[in-house]
């Protein structure tokens, strides 16, 4: 069962207005966190690896259900930065580090909804292969969760968990129906599993509470051609079908987002004040680099979509834009194509854009949940 320490009543979303639940903790009650178990319920679709920025998404996650802010359903895996062989693993061996082998874990898709395309075509459009690219069209099915060859990684090794047998698309879709309205999507890889969501349940997005992404490059360059950051550059076309459901809010916290918070070596010994788990998780994962490095700057992306669901206060730079996206080959492939506000065409969709975080509040709400005793 999850620890779970108080739930309260709920207000709907991001801009509803909530006391925080009642608990023994001061330091998070000086936060305004909106969100609440009952009413918020999240999957984590994640392209995860260790000790990046999803990491820090996930251990934030974890907390926030173990304190009774949220319900955390479920994380899927997807691609973008790794295979879903190395993500799943990756999932497993997290959850079990920190004791959390009651959240359940999906396998989605690291196939893009119009395929991987073909050298001939990426060299024709001026586009690139990324790295993770090239790596599932290499192994293709012939690595799995449990068996990754040579692209195990010695230092986690393999996890004792196993991810469930339903697709991911398939558990988002259940969960929804069984709670409609309440469900929130943090999206932090390529969007495929939610566009498969979509495309087999056309009342997917509409009973959801909403979509929270990590992705798009709104007024920076992208970062894996000049117009496209690496989420939403991998499948493109599955970005624009869920752009255009009927989610009833979208918020894009995109690239730009990078250009402002980074991790340094005085944020990481924040993030180690304690002895929790992910304190001590940290301090022998993330922290070593920055010792041997202590000019290292981290660039953050993941890492500040939790915090901005549970509490929006912590946003320093937001507007809204009409956002769509560039499915057409050629050197644009992949762009997130923003207007301002009421002035996008009919293809484009409003949404939140959230480009900054009030970092000093924002890394000191980030340690403190991450230093709470859950039982």
């Amino acid at each position: 069962m999850k620890k779970v320490l108080s739930t309260i009543m709920a207000a709907g979303m991001a801009c509803a207005t909530l006391m925080a639940p009642m608990t023994s903790f001061a330091a998070l009650e000086d936060y305004n966190i909106v969100t609440n178990a009952e009413d918020n319920k999240v999957i984590f679709d994640t392209d995860m690896g260790y000790f990046g920025d999803d990491t820090y998404a996930l251990f934030m996650l974890l907390q926030a259900d173990a304190l009774g802010y949220i319900d955390l359903l479920g994380v899927t895996s997807v691609g973008a930065n790794v295979t879903i062989a190395e993500g799943t693993t990756a999932i497993l061996n997290q959850l079990e580090a920190v004791g959390r082998e009651d959240i359940p874990v999906y396998m989605g898709t690291d196939i893009p909804i119009m395929g991987l395309h073909d050298d001939a075509t990426i060299a024709a459009n001026g586009l690139k292969r990324i790295k993770s690219m090239d790596k599932v069209l290499k192994y293709g099915n012939t690595i799995s969760y449990d068996n990754l060859g040579d692209l195990l990684n010695e230092t986690w090794g393999y996890s004792s968990l196993k991810p469930q047998e339903d697709k991911a698309w398939e558990f988002m879709i259940e969960q929804v129906k069984e709670n409609p309205g309440k469900v929130t999507i943090i999206a932090v890889g390529a969007c495929t599993n939610v566009a498969q969501a979509i495309m087999n349940d056309p009342t997917f997005a509409e009973n959801t509470a909403g979509i929270y992404y990590m992705g798009g490059a709104i007024d920076v360059p992208g970062n894996d051609t000049p117009c496209a950051e690496r989420n939403w550059y991998y499948d493109p076309e599955a970005v624009e079908i869920c752009l255009q459901a009927n989610f009833p809010v979208q918020v894009v916290v995109p690239h730009d987002i990078s250009y402002n918070q980074v991790l340094t070596k005085e944020l990481v010994e924040k993030l180690m004040d304690g002895d929790t788990a992910y304190n001590k998780l940290v301090e022998e994962y993330a922290y070593p680099k920055f010792v041997e490095d202590p000019e290292r700057r981290q660039r953050l992306w993941d890492a500040q979509v939790p915090g901005i669901f549970l509490c929006p206060d912590l946003i320093s730079k937001t507007d809204v834009r009409d956002i769509a996206m560039e499915t057409n080959m050629g050197y644009t492939y992949g762009e997130s194509v923003a207007w301002a506000e009421g002035t996008g065409p009919s293809t484009s969709t409003t949404c939140q854009v959230v480009y900054d975080v009030d970092g000093e509040a924002y890394w000191n709400f980030v340690a403190d949940l991450y230093s709470a005793k859950t039982e």
